[in-house]
């Protein structure tokens, strides 16, 4: 099964891969929600050339795992994200995924910044994936 992880943003998507029990990233997404439609355009195109039957969303949650305001948002996106694309979402608790895919990019040093926070966005999204993997497969025992 081929699942698409999305760690969304109010400007940037970071956006990662997996088609089985490894995960990758893709290069990330711009997101505008005055005018929408090229993110749709483009997150339509990978969904078909990677045959996706799954997106998984990054939830931020607050402390206690209580929701808050961008955790409402990205619900909001998620489920416009299932109708249009009509395939299922799931969510992946993300409170730690940044710190983690700084942990995993300290390596890497990009000449711009905006190239190193397109790297990260994706880079989180990989952990958000890599996280669901490891809980569905952890589920499924």
């Amino acid at each position: 099964m081929s699942i698409l992880a999305l760690d969304l943003g109010r400007r940037r998507v970071g956006v990662a891969i997996s088609h089985g029990i490894a995960a990758s990233t893709l290069k990330p997404l711009f997101f505008d929600e005055r005018s929408p439609g090229a993110f749709y355009r483009e997150l339509e195109e990978i969904i078909e050339l990677q045959k996706v039957e799954k997106i998984v969303i990054g939830l931020p949650l607050g402390r206690l795992g209580k929701e808050t305001a961008q955790g409402r948002w990205t619900r909001e996106r998620a489920r416009e994200i299932s109708v249009r694309l009509h395939l299922p979402v799931s969510f992946a608790e993300e409170s730690f995924s940044s710190f983690q895919a700084k942990e995993n990019l300290k390596r890497v040093k990009p000449k711009k910044l905006a190239r190193r926070h397109a790297i990260l966005d994706s880079e989180s999204a990989k952990v958000i994936l890599e996280q669901y993997l490891h809980e569905s497969r952890r589920s499924s025992l």
